[in-house]
């Protein structure tokens, strides 16, 4: 029964304020799509990366001079290195063929003779397709006989790596000011309203009402306030999202938990913002 009370109570409070509520959802609404912007944008560039990290491997260049047998004994050293799932060897053709792949075969016909040096393409266990992992590899290969040069994609992994800590540090700090600027908004909606109940309140503590039983019906309010905000954003989101995606392939939405949490923070936002302002009215 108080429970039922409460919740009228709140869906009266609201149609009081119509203004005043809408000010609080449509400032967590933008607050929470601001926020989902942010996360949208860092899991695609997770995901991203730990796509590119699937092709992350090692590339020993060969000397002219291993023969055979010598280069059977180097694959093996390199297939036995810690971190190491596969070596496949790249002959003289093939790196040819793979060169005129990928730039074309003008610049190969001015020469009499096949300049690309035969390599191992070293392939990487998951946990190593790092720029530290892939490093690590390059630097012991690097030393053995046999080896002119070796290439890694340290460079290019760990640029993507301090940005995917830069966007996760910038949605971090969005989230805080999300979340003050939610509890603030949602917390001076209800003082408002507390302020022109203040007479009734007093009058409900005086003949014996609990601080919980006053409190509920705020907190149902700023919960569904911060629930509808979070809604409204989480579709906005959405919309933007199927609008952008026919000129943006391959970007994806965000997973089913992730949306549901967005939608609970602004819930959660709005009930806690609720109660920060009670106290001084509750003190009979």
């Amino acid at each position: 029964m108080r429970v039922a009370y409460a919740v009228a109570e709140a869906f009266r409070s609201m149609r009081r304020i119509p203004l005043m509520t809408s000010v609080a959802v449509g400032t967590i609404m933008l607050s929470l799509l601001v926020f989902g912007l942010f996360v949208l944008v860092t899991y695609n560039v997770r995901a991203a990366l730990g796509e590119i990290r699937s092709r992350v491997d090692v590339e020993a260049f060969l000397t002219d001079e291993v023969q055979d047998q010598e280069l059977a004994l180097l694959r093996g050293r390199v297939a036995s290195l810690p971190g190491v799932e596969s070596v496949q060897y790249i002959s003289k053709e093939q790196a040819r063929e793979r060169f005129i792949a990928d730039y074309g075969d003008s610049l190969l016909t001015l020469l009499d003779e096949n300049p690309l040096p035969a390599s191992l393409l070293i392939y990487l266990v998951e946990e190593r397709r790092t720029a530290e992992g892939a490093e690590s590899v390059a630097r012991t290969v690097h030393g053995m006989a046999g080896v002119s040069d070796v290439a890694s994609g340290r460079g290019w992994v760990g640029e993507f790596d301090r940005l995917v800590v830069a966007l996760t540090a910038i949605s971090i700090l969005i989230g805080l000011v999300v979340a003050l600027a939610s509890v603030f908004v949602i917390s001076n909606t209800v003082k408002l309203t507390v302020w022109a109940r203040r007479e009734a309140i007093a009058i409900m503590k005086l003949v014996g009402a609990t601080d919980a039983f006053v409190k509920l019906p705020f907190f149902i309010e700023g919960t569904l306030q911060g629930l509808t905000g979070g809604i409204l954003a989480l579709g906005i989101l959405y919309a933007l999202y199927g609008y952008l995606l026919p000129g943006l392939a391959g970007i994806l939405f965000l997973p089913p938990a992730v949306c549901g949490g967005l939608v609970l923070m602004g819930a959660l936002l709005g009930g806690i913002g609720s109660q920060v302002s009670l106290k001084q009215f509750l003190e009979v």
